[in-house]
């Protein structure tokens, strides 16, 4: 089940990854999982190795390991490149004020980012986040990445009793500065003998009422012009935090402006990819289909000229043919027209002698055919006696019988005679 915040980083994130289904799958089952129940998602930017900079998904929080026995929550963030899933997440260890990295970490660099073996062999198909994120404690329970700080470093020095830690300068001490307080001469140092010492010390105290009055205008003369200078570094503190928030906002609408326009560009790049491969293929298929027309003579032009040839001689042999057909019909209407009556004896004429015997005992088995037919019939009907019908049966096949070996012979003979003459050549 995808994760809802997942989902808003992704929606905020358009077009930055390839596979957003993936990238969605496995930050969910990691959020989801035991290992990541402390992390979160945030829409982030990470800094490329060719020093760009391109929005992507952050999980931010800890994981837990087990050293010594003892369970502990170490703070990362784990990126995911917009080539996620072909390219491994990016991890760092990212220690608070009171730890700092280990050096010399062999899987931890000074500037927090883990190496690992899972990271260095990964694989889209068979690698997830929650693997790498059990390696990662794994590998961290083994050898803790970061330590606690020195108290000395992370506490201040004690200030010795008698030498009082001066206040820090304020903003407005530091921006707007005052004007330096009106300086008196040094009274001169009394005498215990008269003179002029005496007469010094009286004028000054005579003095000293019209003194008091002039400091006390400066005062008000320096607070006023205080207050009107802290109005203005205040008034120039909300320019800087408006110009601040400007800037922010412009940032903000680059970063949207770049994904916007990368993922326009992203489909119009696509879209003329395969325009540009359609047209390669097409291009492809008509040289092939241009070597099968024009491929000399085995191309389909040769060979449809050479049909083209035989079509016209067979159709000047069919003219011929149905000239020879309407000569024929012609002569036979002719003949019809005529009504002269032919012999059924000169419609076959035999060539030889035996062909001629052949034919006659052809036509006298025939005729024994039809008889026998016949009595058959009569018999049938009751219209012949059966002795007769079987005296007349048996003198006709006894008949037949004869005319049959007849014509076997004669066929013998002239087998022969074919053979002998296909002899002799």
């Amino acid at each position: 089940m995808n994760n809802a915040d997942v989902t808003k980083c992704l929606q905020r994130l358009a077009g930055i990854y390839r596979d957003p289904s993936r990238v969605s799958r496995d930050t969910s089952s990691l959020l989801n999982a035991t290992v990541g129940r402390h992390l979160h998602p945030e829409a982030s930017t990470i800094v490329q190795n060719d020093g760009s900079i391109s929005p992507s998904l952050v999980l931010k929080g800890t994981v837990v390991m087990v050293y010594r026995g003892a369970s502990y929550n170490i703070p990362i963030d784990i990126y995911l490149p917009p080539t996620y899933p072909v390219r491994p997440p990016i991890i760092y260890v990212r220690p608070v004020s009171t730890m700092m990295i280990k050096e010399g970490h062999r899987h931890v660099g000074a500037d927090g980012m883990v190496y690992m073996p899972y990271l260095h062999s990964w694989r889209p198909d068979s690698h997830n986040m929650i693997d790498t994120c059990h390696n990662m404690s794994s590998i961290f329970g083994r050898e803790s990445p970061v330590f606690a700080k020195p108290l000395d470093l992370v506490q201040s020095a004690p200030v010795p009793a008698q030498a009082a830690r001066p206040t820090p300068p304020s903003y407005e001490d530091i921006s707007t500065p005052k004007p330096p307080a009106p300086s008196r001469p040094p009274a001169p140092a009394r005498s215990s003998s008269g003179g002029f010492s005496d007469i010094f010390n009286r004028f000054t105290t005579g003095l000293s009422g019209a003194a008091a009055a002039d400091d006390a205008s400066a005062e008000e003369r320096i607070i006023a012009e205080t207050a009107a200078a802290n109005l203005a570094v205040d008034v120039a503190r909300k320019a800087e935090e408006a110009e601040a928030q400007d800037k922010k906002a412009a940032l903000e609408a680059r970063e949207r402006l770049t994904a916007r326009s990368s993922s326009i560009l992203k489909a119009y790049r696509d879209v003329a990819g395969e325009e540009i491969f359609d047209c390669v293929r097409d291009q492809i298929l008509l040289e092939k289909a241009k070597d099968f027309v024009m491929n000399g003579e085995c191309g389909q032009i040769a060979y449809l000229v050479k049909r083209k040839i035989e079509l016209v001689t067979h159709h000047n042999e069919l003219d011929k043919g149905i000239e020879k057909l309407a000569a024929f019909v012609h002569s036979a209407e002719e003949t019809k027209s005529s009504k002269k009556e032919v012999c059924v004896d000169e419609l076959a004429v035999p060539s030889d002698i035996l062909s001629a015997q052949m034919l006659n005992l052809s036509a006298e088995n025939q005729s024994i055919n039809d008889a026998l037919y016949f009595l058959d019939k009569a018999l049938a009907d009751h219209n012949f006696p059966l002795d007769d019908h079987l005296r007349a049966v048996r003198k006709l096949t006894k008949k037949q019988f004869l005319v049959k070996a007849h014509l076997l012979k004669i066929g013998q003979v002239k087998a022969s005679e074919a053979a002998t003459k296909s002899a002799w050549g």
